[in-house]
């Protein structure tokens, strides 16, 4: 697939930090790669006013929220916390980060945290305050949907009943608010439809255009609804329920964002690469073509690399014969990767889902980069860690300068020669 985008790089940089090197430059162009050339100014405004979690910026909200509910609990009482939603999808992903909060850390007589919701019938007396924690708060479907079939008559159960999540909408909050006595969500992280009138994403210009694109991309990325009167709908064009969110997280969209960020499509007719994929079979097609990315890297390192570039990353020997050939291991791959990814800021349970490797693996390689000094004894990067990142960033730059020159640079130059003498003659 050719890429033919016209940004800057300087640009280019600031949507990468503004995506908080959660997408990659290239995943960006090839994501602008799906709008129309003259739509592109447009597909930028989007980046630009699209807004990103890390599980840093989780963990922060949680442990702030979590602390100041602990606050107001009187002296003798406990809190339990429960989190929304299945386990093993997002809910999963919020018990993980939560426990890794110091409020969580530092108070383990007082939370306790509870996966499913079947436990909260037996508890003790003295557990008087629930907490339930979430992502965010699209419709408020997903919310007064669990509150109805795992939470009726909690109300009677608890004295104190809060929702603790990163960020929402302002229309599906005002729905749930009536299921809680307080909602803690930083009021920076509640949002307004991206196209409402009040709103002001995109300067308080007319937005028709922004829209009109978002919603002809959302037409074909999502299913249609007929009408009784015939008539088709796409009721989910500009995300779940008209919801117009600009929110994802880094392990995937909300449905209630622009679809236009997290679907994919890849018919005859359409094609279109996600920015962050909601759906695992995408996240796995990411991760493949990531795992890609590393293993072409490695090759030009094993080809151009310094001798201490492949002396840390192709340590592996093969033997055909009489002949030995130096290759990439495993751990010389995950190591290089695992370094990449720690030096553009990506946590270590997002580094862990875009290599598909189990915390217990990602801990090993951590623990063998140690030995070679890759890493300190806080697995942070090591002063060593930073020269051959450099070194390899380095060596990578000039590879490609080397094998995309322009083409005409090896072309034999059409020469017109004509002799000063010929045959003796001048």
């Amino acid at each position: 697939m050719s890429i033919e985008v016209n940004i800057d790089s300087i640009t280019l940089d600031i949507l990468t930090r503004r995506l908080k090197y959660l997408v990659s430059p290239m995943e960006i162009l090839e994501w602008l790669n799906n709008f129309e050339k003259e739509q592109v100014s447009i597909a930028v405004d989007f980046l630009k006013r699209f807004t990103v979690y890390t599980s840093n910026d989780i963990e922060d909200i949680f442990h702030k929220e979590l602390n100041e509910v602990l606050k107001g609990i009187p002296k003798g009482q406990k809190m339990v916390v429960h989190p929304i939603g299945k386990f093993g999808k997002s809910g999963s992903v919020m018990s993980y980060l939560l426990k890794k909060t110091n409020t969580f850390k530092n108070n383990p007589d007082k939370i306790l945290l509870i996966p499913s919701s079947e436990e909260l019938e037996n508890l003790p007396d003295e557990y008087e305050t629930l907490v339930l924690i979430d992502d965010f708060v699209g419709s408020g479907k997903t919310i007064l949907d669990y509150w109805d079939s795992n939470l009726d008559g909690a109300e009677d159960s608890f004295d104190n009943i809060v929702f603790i999540g990163v960020a929402g909408m302002s229309f599906g909050l005002n729905k749930i608010k009536h299921l809680f006595n307080d909602v803690r969500i930083p009021s920076s992280n509640i949002y307004k439809k991206a196209f409402s009138s009040d709103a002001s994403f995109f300067g308080y210009r007319s937005q028709s255009e922004h829209r009109q694109i978002a919603y002809d991309y959302g037409t074909q990325l999502t299913r249609p609804n007929t009408l009784k009167s015939g008539k088709i709908n796409y009721p989910n064009a500009l995300g779940f329920s008209n919801s117009q969110a600009l929110v994802g997280f880094f392990y995937g969209c909300p449905n209630n964002s622009l679809p236009i960020f997290w679907q994919e499509k890849n018919s005859d007719d359409f094609k279109w690469k996600s920015l962050l994929p909601r759906f695992n079979h995408h996240k796995i097609s990411k991760a493949r073509d990531f795992r890609k990315s590393i293993s072409f890297e490695l090759s030009l390192l094993q080809e151009f690399g310094t001798s201490r570039l492949q002396k840390e990353f192709v340590t592996y020997e093969i033997k055909r014969g009489q002949r030995t050939f130096d290759s990439v291991s495993h751990i010389d791959f995950s190591l290089y990767a695992i370094l990449k990814l720690k030096r553009e800021g990506h946590s270590d349970f997002n580094i862990c889902q875009k290599l598909g490797i189990l915390q217990s693996d990602y801990e090993f390689y951590l623990k063998s980069g140690k030995k070679k000094g890759i890493f300190n004894k806080k697995y942070e990067i090591s002063l060593k860690g930073l020269e051959l990142y450099n070194d390899a960033k380095k060596c990578i730059k000039n590879s490609f300068k080397y094998h995309y020159e322009h083409i005409a640079s090896h072309k034999v130059k059409d020469i017109n020669y004509i002799p000063k003498t010929f045959n003796g003659k001048s």
